[in-house]
């Protein structure tokens, strides 16, 4: 089967490769739905401005939580306006969709996204591991005999695989990714200080003061933010310190390092000695939190870096599996095809 269209799915965002072309667009993996209608009324960026302003009877919808499909009928809507922006796949009767899909996302989640995307149009549809599919966009050779341990830090799902002759040699994962950070950052400016921000502010305030090394942090770095004083009761301007934000911080990061550190004491000997040579590789949107990459060599001891576009290895993988999918084919979790009467 050829494989015409290729998809990176995400908690926050979402992603298309065409076989032809490669990568060509980017977009938020978010729906705006009126009451009592099942087609969406907009998508993408614009439903992403929806968020937090929509009027009553409005609701802005994720297909996916937490990195796994959380209802299908959002992600078959997704899928579908995808399918209709993409220039390779528009207006085709048969088409091939290539998917990632979350590691550890269980047979029945699997199903239901193979499902969404035949009922969006596709007459084929197969999945990807994930964490795959950013290792071959970061350039890792996984059908080699060297261990390569990847870390894939995204805003739903925290993953660590150690890939070896194209198999799994040791994984673990998170059922959560760097939006906790985000929520704790709203909860304790709530909570401790009486202010409400949305989720753009708490995005933009840990993209600008969150680090992954509290000590060698700034710690007289203050930035000025817009919420809701919750005593007022009205839109104010106030001051964020560095402490709350590296407290949020703190929590997460320090499981994700624990979480690393198991992957790799389960590796077999062997495995363990190829890393002090490869060292980890950081891919994911959440690569890109400050110290990140230090503070993952320091807990295990190895060299770590973060992949050139990291935000873009998965789409860029998948797209080469797109390529020469049988290369990969122990990387593929499921497959779907339409049933013709």
């Amino acid at each position: 089967m050829r494989w015409d269209i290729g998809i990176d799915l995400g908690t926050q965002s979402v992603r298309v490769a065409e076989l032809k072309n490669g990568p060509v667009m980017s977009a938020p993996a978010t729906l705006a739905f009126r009451e009592g209608n099942r087609a969406p009324i907009c998508a993408g960026d614009i439903a992403e401005r929806l968020e937090g302003r929509a009027c009553e009877g409005v609701s802005v919808v994720h297909p996916l939580r937490d990195g796994v499909l959380e209802n299908n009928l959002y992600a078959a809507s997704l899928l579908q306006w995808l399918f209709k922006r993409s220039e390779a796949v528009s207006g085709r009767r048969r088409f091939g969709a290539m998917i990632t899909c979350a590691p550890f996302a269980r047979p029945v989640q699997k199903e239901a996204l193979l499902t969404a995307a035949i009922d969006a149009g596709a007459a084929e549809a197969v999945l990807v591991r994930s964490d795959a599919a950013a290792a071959v966009g970061a350039g890792l050779d996984l059908n080699g005999p060297e261990a390569k341990l990847l870390v894939d830090v995204g805003a739903g799902k925290m993953t660590c695989t150690l890939f070896t002759f194209g198999r799994v040699a040791a994984f673990g994962y998170l059922p959560y990714g760097l939006n906790r950070i985000d929520d704790r950052v709203r909860r304790i400016l709530r909570s401790d200080y009486g202010y409400r921000v949305g989720k753009a502010a708490s995005e933009e305030i840990v993209h600008t003061l969150g680090s992954a090394l509290p000590d060698k942090a700034p710690r007289d770095v203050i930035m000025h933010a817009t919420g809701i004083s919750m005593r007022e009761r009205m839109p104010v301007n106030f001051d964020v310190e560095t402490k709350p934000v590296l407290d949020a911080c703190e929590d997460v990061v320090a499981e994700l390092a624990r979480l690393c550190c198991t992957v790799a004491d389960s590796a077999p000997e062997e495995l363990s000695a190829d890393l002090n040579d490869a060292g980890a590789v950081l891919t994911g949107g959440g690569a890109a939190l400050t110290e990140l990459d230090r503070r993952l060599g320091q807990a295990l001891g190895i060299p770590c870096r973060a992949a050139d576009a990291p935000e873009t290895c998965a789409i860029r993988g998948l797209w080469r599996i797109m390529e020469d999918p049988k290369a990969y084919t122990e990387m593929l979790q499921g497959q779907q095809s339409k049933q013709v009467w």
